[in-house]
């Protein structure tokens, strides 16, 4: 389990500080497929991601899921909606058993306003953000879909013993929900990218076995 004193938010804290801000946050454990945040909902709490992996999406009028983002251990979320005092503006739901600390909204605008280094650190990640946010709707608005594709397999991809390889197990409706295309259209896309022997399938996850064609 990741260390709370190792995430960014308390970067420029002193240790006697982090331990108080620590002193607000409260460990809950959460099943796998548990609903943690709902699209459309008041905005109470600050999470902090100990162990485990969740999905943050949303769902169009038709019931469409996209998904936006992942995080893992080390990351944060629900801080948009605190800081803006806005309803929450995607869902969030545990794709594991997850352990997660969380913050309520009194004692992370306590947090604000007592810290000037905390608020100073949660505006360096809020800019960060927002930068990647922005290039990759540059990058996404001018891919067609399997550059999407490509995008996607090589941002999720780790480099383990000189082989690429995403462990997160993708099925074709979730590769279609972070690209924004159909399914069909995906699985016509990765069963070439197969034949072609570019990528490898098996439960584990994906292998990229060679670098990806620039074009489909």
């Amino acid at each position: 389990m990741i260390d709370l004193n190792a995430f960014d938010l308390f970067n420029y804290l002193e240790q006697k500080e982090i331990d108080e801000v620590l002193s607000h946050v409260h460990h809950r454990n959460f099943r796998k497929k548990t609903q943690i945040v709902t699209e459309g909902d008041d905005s109470h709490s600050l999470y902090f991601l100990l162990e485990g992996k969740v999905k943050v999406y949303l769902n169009d009028k038709s019931g469409k899921e996209i998904i936006i983002n992942t995080h893992v251990p080390g990351d944060f979320f629900g801080e948009l909606g605190l800081v803006k005092s806005i309803p929450r503006t995607a869902s969030v739901m545990t794709l594991e058993e997850c352990k997660i600390g969380v913050m309520q909204e009194f004692d992370f605008k306590h947090c604000l306003s007592s810290y000037p280094a905390f608020s100073i650190a949660l505006i360096e990640n809020l800019s960060t953000r927002l930068i990647e946010a922005t290039e990759t709707i540059r990058k996404l608005g001018l891919m067609d879909v399997y550059q999407r594709i490509a995008v996607t397999f090589l941002t999720l991809s780790e480099e383990i013993n000189g082989v690429r390889i995403i462990p997160e197990k993708l099925t074709q409706q979730n590769i279609a929900s972070r690209v924004g295309a159909s399914r069909e259209m995906v699985a016509r896309i990765l069963k070439d990218l197969r034949t072609g022997g570019y990528i490898t399938q098996d439960a584990n996850g994906i292998t990229i076995n060679r670098t990806l064609p620039h074009s489909w």
